[in-house]
């Protein structure tokens, strides 16, 4: 599937390039690392160490072999159902994208991505560097002075070298000369498998539906995330397309026998920054097809260290984060700081796992993106007055807490566990938190309305109008799909053979 899907988008890009006239990057595509680390640590984890083995009758014991192999296959093939529900989830938000776009604010959808990026895809590559500083910090420095410092080393005649090269020669030579890497690992028999894995996880999946749902939901969600960072970067893509495309994609991949979508990931903007137009995607399937059918996969990564991909990964991480500040309305940039704690607990209770899970900090780290997504559009929506969007918002919110989908283990389960208990973060107690947030809001709306500011900033007397101040209304910053296709009607209006930029819309599936 990674090579049809870098074929499909390189070809989707192609195709747009030629429509437009505008220079597209195409979408990288590959596993979908968003949802990847939490398929690992929330549901094989979660599935593997809740499997109680079923010894022989006659009292001799479990062949512990035998137990290890029946909990890893179990939870190989629950997730392999879970990815394939992923794959129907990501085909039904394909029909409703538009539409979401229309009332998430810009924000709700950039921030999560920054949590992911500024823990799993840049702390998470980085940790290694440090754990091994004679040799692990000088790679993370020439990220700086490679990508930010413009320090690339001439050869001649005007070629310089790859920026991520001297990162990873340096890392190769030092990893072996060092001794953290010693051995290469032998290379792994090639071949295709396909098998009804996926068909038997769902009669296994039951009594684990409530800690599969929300990672679904939220791997789902966090696809339509990276189209608005693409889009942000200047390269808007079709929705319901891209969305239904990776769907497609997922599914074929979990009945092939994969635990992982494969989908648009994190990085366009990236590979946009450094130059990538449409052909890198076809260029990657190429090399994934060839490495994956070879098995020699394992033999590469033994031979390079994690001091030298890790920080090319890092790289990633930060622009993202970057990118995120760029694109977001300075009067916002509360709701990313704060939108980022969801990924720090998330990252911190998925990698350490604290002993202590009854508390703040572990119920902000279940649903982290969805969690995040939530409130970052509650808080945009506050900071702009807008007292129904914010409430609506607080108001799902408390339905996604009573079901489970956020700040719980799973979903559908101890809906009023320990609700006297004044320091119990069961789903009752957020409810009612969110419910109490959505009546401020009601509350807010109703003095704007009863008793409004009756002059304009530059009006004299304004000091002493004491009313309440009026939303904030600024186009790009919510209903994010009535400026989906500006990033490119520049490059329409340089080209004379068609009237408007509508008749070059009209046939996408999303106008």
């Amino acid at each position: 599937m990674l090579f049809l899907g870098n074929l499909f988008y390189s070809w989707q890009a192609t195709r747009l390039t030629e429509k437009y006239g505008h220079k597209y990057t195409a979408q990288p595509y590959g596993l979908n690392t968003a949802g990847g680390f939490p398929f690992i640590f929330g549901i094989i984890y979660a599935v593997y160490f809740s499997y109680t083995p079923v010894c022989p009758a006659d009292g001799s014991g479990c062949d512990p072999l035998e137990e290890e192999n029946n909990r890893v296959e179990l939870a190989w093939r629950v997730c392999v159902a879970a990815n394939f529900i992923t794959g129907i989830i990501n085909i039904v938000l394909g029909f409703f994208g538009p539409t979401m776009m229309r009332v998430f604010p810009v924000a709700a959808m950039l921030v999560p991505l920054a949590g992911i990026g500024f823990t799993w895809l840049a702390l998470n590559q980085i940790a290694p560097n440090f754990a091994t500083p004679a040799i692990g910090l000088l790679p993370v420095f020439l990220i700086f002075t490679q990508y930010y410092g413009r320090g690339r080393f001439h050869i001649c005649n005007g070629f310089y070298l790859p920026e991520a090269l001297p990162i990873v020669v340096f890392g190769v030579i030092a990893g072996w000369a060092y001794g953290t890497n010693t051995t290469v690992t032998d290379p792994v028999s090639p071949g295709i498998w396909a098998g009804g894995a996926f068909i038997e996880g769902f009669s296994d999946i039951g009594s684990y539906i409530g800690v599969v749902l929300p990672f679904s939901i939220a791997a789902s969600f966090v696809d339509m995330m990276c189209l608005v960072s693409a889009q942000k970067a200047g390269d808007p893509f079709p929705i319901g397309e891209t969305m239904v495309a990776d769907g497609i994609g997922t599914l074929i991949g979990a009945m092939l026998g994969s635990p992982f979508g494969t989908v648009v990931y994190v990085g366009h903007p990236v590979h946009k920054r450094v130059g990538a137009k449409t052909g890198y995607s076809l260029m990657n399937g190429c090399i994934y097809l060839v490495l994956c059918l070879s098995g020699v996969f394992p033999v590469i990564l033994s031979l390079i260290p994690v001091i030298a991909i890790g920080p090319i990964i890092f790289i990633f991480g930060l622009m993202i984060c970057e990118e995120c500040t760029l694109h977001i309305a300075q009067r916002h940039h509360s709701a990313i700081f704060f939108g980022l704690f969801f990924g720090v607990c998330d990252y911190i209770y998925t990698q350490f796992g604290p002993a202590n899970t009854n508390n703040g900090p572990n119920a902000m780290s279940k649903g982290s993106a969805l969690s995040c997504m939530l409130w970052v559009a509650i808080i945009v929506y506050t900071i702009d007055r807008k007292w129904v969007h914010a409430g609506v918002f607080c108001m799902v919110a408390a339905i996604f807490a009573a079901i489970g989908l956020i700040h719980q283990n799973q979903a559908f389960d101890n809906f009023t566990t320990g609700f006297q208990d004044v320091n119990n973060t069961s789903p009752f107690q957020f409810m009612i938190g969110y419910i109490t947030m959505a009546a401020l809001c009601a509350f807010m709306k109703f003095l704007q309305v009863v008793n409004p500011k009756k002059l304009q900033p530059d009006e004299e007397g304004y000091e002493n109008d004491h009313g309440y101040l009026p939303e904030i209304s600024e186009k790009g910053v919510d209903n994010l799909f009535e400026t989906w296709w500006d990033p490119i009607k520049g490059d329409l209006d340089k080209d004379t053979t068609v009237k408007t930029a509508k008749e070059r819309f009209q046939d996408d599936d999303d106008v």
